[in-house]
């Protein structure tokens, strides 16, 4: 075991600057690793690549990493907990899925409207310049399903800023919006479209995926009974952050867990807190739950109460109601499924029960769900093995989850709507490990350092690597060697996934920002010229819609519409 590891900062984390988007979870300033909810790749810099590249499994439980691959190693491990966290956790399957949906919920309309009234753009501004002119809905087909479109994606858009939540301002302002309705719509929305995704593709019957469709009497009567925050234009407590944060937190705690469990003398909480990895959006959520909890800081990480907020933020951000399973309480659905709402309660259950902060000492299973039972029957929340279980269940029960499951074998996935299909097998599998172990998903710093390491801790993490990276030398995305995937076939699922990503971001464009079309691409890669890509994504947005994006008119004047 090592004694001590002196921390490098050109190995870890600083303070990310406060006005960075919050699509972009960072170890640093964008200089050491970096995932981004938007483009699914895991980017590290060159020196921390090199060092993961000579250690490829990064678990220990002696000497046999030195301190500078641990530190380099740690980095890695909380970009790959962000990957988990989009991929694993309800709450990030369905922010991930926001961006497809935008695309796939509107595209028939968006192609009636380029037959209707021509290629446009944006659709909001030609939409709003219209309806000023004098258009009605019902006299103009072509504005109907612009602002069918529209609002579609203002609710994404709301959806993703409330859900996040970086900062109360954000929030205020678009609150302040006229295409703003309410938290509880967009949530409403949002959820409607999401899992609309998933049951085209793998529950045609719809008989085992929430089905959207019944919900919109009971939410009108939600809205019509004037519940908080389903009143447009009425205030609505929140609280003061969001996934952002608790997402941010729980990688960093999990990367000091992995840093320090393998260490004879690690560093405190209040060294680390001086040296700056509590600071910001990293220490945010954990502050709150100290003081909430009325708890002092811990001396160590390796404390059960940092076990405790691990525990409290995974609950939150797997909420249950809407997906995986459907939604029992109309009214209580933003208390339900707001992940910074259930950590503020979840958090004030564990403020009633001081016993709470020490039960958690082995990182077992059995503690998982002992301390689980009590924080939930305390909020009433659905207990999130059930949700585990129902999803374990949907191979045997949906043929579609079995397909998909068995393209995540050789990654040889259908073309249509492929990038649901990759991330919906991922969550998928995710839970059904998950429901096996849930201490190492929840914990896995401290399954992964010290007494604790062994050949399933290994197998998991090596299993649940991100599909995306960049090489070292170019910053070009690659996909990752799997075992039993051909490399054709992974460069196939690449070439069409990212094809699909280039789709969204255009029509996410077309639909909401004025102007010309913008091709920044080159994250994609920095070897190809700038006009390549643009070509290519004008090329792939053209098979989409039948038309090419530099054909676009972006004049601001109302048109005429069939």
């Amino acid at each position: 075991m090592l004694d001590h590891l002196d921390l490098n900062p050109a190995l870890l984390e600083a303070e990310r600057p406060a006005d960075d988007m919050p699509s972009e979870f960072a170890a640093c300033l964008n200089a050491l690793g970096s995932y981004c909810t938007e483009r699914f790749v895991l980017r590290l810099s060159p020196r921390v690549h090199r060092l993961v590249d000579e250690a490829p499994k990064g678990i220990y439980s002696t000497d046999t990493l030195n301190a500078e691959t641990i530190q380099a190693y740690s980095t890695y491990l909380h970009e790959t907990v962000h990957w988990w966290q989009h991929i694993g956790s309800s709450a990030g399957l369905v922010l991930s899925l926001v961006h497809p949906a935008q695309a796939h919920q509107n595209s028939e309309r968006l192609v009636e409207f380029i037959q209707r009234v021509g290629p446009k753009k944006s659709v909001k501004r030609w939409a709003e310049l219209t309806a000023l002119s004098g258009e009605t809905i019902s006299s103009n087909r072509g504005l109907a399903v612009a602002n069918v479109s529209v609002n579609n994606a203002v609710d994404l858009e709301s959806y993703k800023i409330v859900a996040l939540n970086p900062n109360r301002g954000v929030l205020g302002s678009t609150m302040g919006s006229r295409y703003f309705e309410s938290v509880g719509h967009c949530y409403w929305m949002a959820y409607a479209q999401v899992v609309g995704l998933p049951q085209a593709t793998v529950d045609r019957e719809e008989k085992h995926l929430p089905d959207a469709r019944h919900w919109d009497q009971p939410f009108r009567e939600v809205r019509a009974a004037g519940i908080e925050g389903w009143v447009h234009g009425e205030p609505v407590r929140m609280p003061p952050f969001g996934l952002y944060a608790l997402f941010e937190g729980q990688a960093r705690l999990i990367q000091l867990q992995y840093l320090t469990f393998g260490v004879a003398r690690p560093p405190t909480c209040k060294e680390l807190e001086k040296r700056g990895y509590f600071n910001g959006v990293y220490g945010e959520a954990l502050k709150f739950f100290l003081e909430t909890t009325g708890t002092p800081w811990p001396r160590t990480v390796d404390d059960p109460v940092v076990a405790l907020f691990l525990l409290v933020v995974d609950l939150a951000i797997n909420p249950t109601a809407g997906f995986p399973l459907d939604i029992k309480s109309y009214e209580n659905l933003i208390l339900d499924v707001d992940p910074g709402v259930r950590f503020l309660r979840l958090t004030q259950v564990v403020a009633k029960r001081p016993e709470l902060r020490k039960l958690i000492t082995r990182y077992s299973r059995e503690e998982y769900f002992e301390v689980t039972g009590i924080l939930i029957e305390g909020c009433g929340y659905e207990h999130p093995a059930i949700a585990l279980q129902a999803v374990a269940a949907w191979p045997r029960e949906m043929d579609g989850v079995a397909a998909i499951l068995k393209e995540k074998e050789t990654f040889r996935f259908e073309p249509a709507n492929l990038v649901m299909r990759v991330l919906f097998s991922h969550y998928a599998s995710f839970c059904t490990d998950k429901l096996a172990r849930p201490e190492f998903f929840c914990w896995p710093g401290a399954w992964m350092a010290g007494e604790r390491v062994g050949e399933a801790s290994q197998r998991l993490f090596l299993k649940y690597l991100s599909l995306f990276t960049d090489r070292a030398d170019s910053e070009e995305i690659v996909p990752r060697l799997i075992p039993g995937a051909q490399p054709a076939d992974l460069t196939r699922t690449l070439s069409i996934f990212y094809g699909n990503i280039i789709v969204y971001d255009l029509t996410r464009q077309w639909i909401l920002q004025d102007g010309p079309f913008c091709y920044r691409f080159n994250w994609l890669s920095k070897t190809h010229p700038e006009a390549k890509t643009a070509e290519w994504a004008g090329s792939m947005f053209e098979s989409a819609y039948g038309v090419h994006p530099d054909r676009f008119d972006v004049a601001s004047l109302p048109y005429a519409a069939s």
